[in-house]
Parts: C-alpha cells; structure tokens; sequence
C-alpha cells in the first residue's frame, strides 16, 4: 500500500468531490490521476495549507486532514461521463452548491476532442478555460473511492507522529514508508467513521463559483 500526500488550496467539494456514494477526483493533482504506479487500494489524502488558511480566513490548518480516500476504481473521463451512477456528479450551475461543484464535465466529441461542460473550471461565461482543460486532461483518469473520509470544516489534527507522511508545498508526496502509512490509515480508520464529516471549507466564507 502507498500513500500519495498533497496540500489542499482550495476546498470547495470539486477536488475532492464527496457527495453522495463515491468520492471523486477528476481534476486537479493531474500527476497523481494518471501515475501508473498508483495502485487499486492505494491511498490518496489532502493536508491543509497556508493558501487554504488565506482562501478561508482560518488559521491552524496546516496539520489538519482535509480528506483521505481509499482508491477503489480507476476510470477515463469518457467512462465517468456516461456511467449512468456519476450522472449525479454533472454540474448544474444554477443548482445548490453541491450540484454547481460537480466534477463530472469533460468528455471527448465524436472527432475526439475534448469538450468542458459549463462547470467551477470552466469561464465565469461558461466558455471552455483552456488552462484548466489542459491541466485536467492530462490527468487522463478519474479516481474513485467507496471507502472515504472527508472532513472539510470539521478537518481533525493530525498526530505528531504522523505529520512526516504529509506533503510540504507545492506538488505531490509518495510515501512509501509501508509501518509509518499502516499506522496512520489504522488511525484514521479507527477513529473515524467513513463518509461526510463536515462541508467543503471554502463554502463559509466565499460565495464565489469559479475557482481560477
């Protein structure tokens, strides 16, 4: 088992998106979505940071666990846009919150290009964002998970002993230290029950829909 670490920006329930059965994430962390030695049953987790303490106004989130996920499928965005289960996670923009942050809006036209549904990444007119399309394709899978724990507001600390497995900066952390990654999935595990602990953190503060 591996343990991919990354800090959190922003937390607005896109990246991850944890509503309803699966927790998803189909956009950003590009090098993570398409690494090839990511594994079924690997673990993929968000820290907080200091821009996720400036995006919401609140200090002490640095040691804080955003979400943890444990991947269980590994899928194409053309597979994930027109799986009769994720038709749940298409955006609606005039919707409630968690409809506008669905994650599930790029797919390929019949010449196979890429087209971005009106979404939280595409432009405040809903035109495609070429930046977000090219960061996000690349990613080239969507990552799933039945067996998930998102925290957002309610993001607990994390143990002293534990902090060495979380990514500081920019960019991604592999960590492979199999005793060190077994004691803090047992943790969390153990401590926490799985599912929705708490909302996405930026929605306290900021009413804003697009996220670039």
């Amino acid at each position: 088992m591996v343990v991919y670490s990354y800090v959190i920006e922003h937390d607005f329930g896109l990246a991850p998106n944890p509503f309803g059965q699966y927790c998803t994430l189909a956009v950003c962390k590009p090098k993570i979505r398409k690494s090839s030695k990511l594994k079924i049953g690997d673990w993929v987790l968000g820290t907080g940071s200091k821009a996720l303490e400036i995006s919401t106004g609140k200090k002490g989130l640095l040691s804080k666990l955003i979400y943890a996920m444990q991947v269980t499928e590994r899928i194409t965005f053309d597979e994930y846009w027109s799986a009769p289960r994720f038709q749940y996670k298409k955006p609606k923009m005039n919707g409630s919150r968690v409809a506008m942050f669905g994650d599930n809006f790029y797919h390929k036209d019949e010449n196979g290009n890429w087209i971005q549904e009106d979404s939280a990444h595409s432009m405040q007119d809903g035109t495609c964002h070429q930046g977000h399309l090219k960061k996000d394709t690349s990613g080239q899978n969507v990552l799933i998970s039945e067996h998930f724990y998102y925290f957002g507001t309610n993001a607990p600390t994390i143990p002293k002993e534990f902090l060495e497995i979380c990514k500081e900066g920019i960019g991604e952390k592999k960590f492979e230290n199999i005793q060190l990654a077994d004691d803090f999935i047992n943790w969390v595990t153990v401590k926490f029950n799985t599912g929705i602990h708490g909302d996405p953190l930026n929605w306290e503060r900021n009413n804003q829909l697009s996220l670039f």
